[in-house]
């Protein structure tokens, strides 16, 4: 049997519904994302036995493989779109299978922001404040959700902490935005309800299928639940961040497993072109590029353009997880009103 450890996200979801058809036993345990950092380095570490995790790309790779918590694998790329092949290796070797994307796509009732502004599929974070103001100068009283959970605020907030161009974190590893870039962000607070430092993944889609929001920024991998769940699918329109940001959630081999070639294997099977397409379907945010251009998900052509033009990966600076963490914890106690 080839035991996973998986991240509570759609994808996932259709890994559990395919794997009755695969050779093998295969057993999924799923963790929600606030939990599953912790879940995974405790398997790292001994507390729990996987023969695969689901890693979140460049996020962690470095930080994995240096560790030496990760197996070295080998395939070919085929039609996997080159950047996200790029993620996939560290130091010219190969560490990760991916599953799918989750990159900064924003979602709007085009019916009602349409009346307002000149919509447009690439806009800076300074559009998107317009946008959210001319909603709440028409009478909305709280037309943004935002993803502002102390598990979620730092990489919602990171297309603000680039507007000028400069990165988050320089070339030796230290922070590099400002206050007033951080502010930006938080001028959003005063559109949004009241309890938005509670919203995750399912609250941002609840708040775009009620209705309750015109307006919210949301992961790639969340857009396919969200349109076959909305009522009103035809109304919602689909744009992206100039500075936007993209992760490929993907599986790494334990190098700790007494299975690597049965869990090998069974990546190879979820790496096929039909599973892909499953997962693009589903998901909303497939790997391959025949997924994209065989699809009809009227959100594919921005974000192919979201991943191969606008998504710029996070430094590669060490110890990564710890850092992301201390801005998760500054800026969502500074969006309470904490500090």
């Amino acid at each position: 049997m080839v035991k996973v450890l998986a991240v509570a996200d759609p994808a996932v979801e259709v890994y559990k519904n395919i794997i009755n058809d695969y050779k093998a036993e295969v057993k999924f345990d799923i963790v929600p994302w606030e939990n599953y950092f912790d879940t995974m380095m405790n398997a790292f570490k001994g507390n729990a036995d996987y023969d695969i995790v689901m890693v979140a790309g460049h996020l962690w790779l470095r930080e994995f493989v240096e560790a030496d918590y990760l197996a070295e694998l080998n395939y070919d790329f085929e039609d996997i779109l080159p950047i996200i092949a790029k993620e996939m290796m560290y130091d010219g070797k190969i560490y990760l299978s991916p599953s799918f994307c989750d990159g900064h796509m924003i979602v709007y009732n085009k019916d009602v922001l349409s009346k307002l502004v000149d919509i447009k599929e690439v806009i800076d974070t300074n559009t998107y404040i317009e946008w959210a103001q001319k909603l709440a100068d028409s009478g909305i009283e709280t037309p943004v959700a935002m993803k502002a959970h102390a598990s979620e605020i730092f990489l919602d907030a990171l297309p603000y902490l680039r507007e000028h161009g400069v990165d988050v974190y320089g070339p030796d590893g230290a922070c590099n935005f400002t206050s007033e870039q951080l502010g930006k962000y938080l001028t959003l607070k005063k559109h949004a309800h009241i309890d938005t430092h509670t919203y995750g993944n399912d609250e941002i889609k609840d708040a775009i299928i009620s209705g309750e929001a015109v307006l919210a920024t949301t992961w790639s991998g969340q857009l396919g639940v969200i349109a076959s769940q909305c009522k009103n699918a035809n109304s919602l329109g689909y744009a992206t961040f100039d500075k936007a940001w993209n992760v490929t959630w993907s599986f790494a081999v334990c190098e700790s497993s007494e299975n690597k070639q049965q869990a090998m294997d069974f990546l190879a099977y979820l790496r096929t072109p039909k599973i892909d397409k499953k997962v693009g379907e589903y998901c909303g945010a497939p790997v391959r590029k025949s997924s994209y251009t065989t699809g009809n998900c009227p959100w594919y052509d921005i974000q192919l353009k979201m991943i191969e033009e606008y998504a710029t990966p996070l430094p590669d600076v060490a110890d990564l997880s710890t850092k992301n963490q201390q801005l998760y914890d500054t800026i969502y106690n500074e969006f309470k009103g904490a500090v």
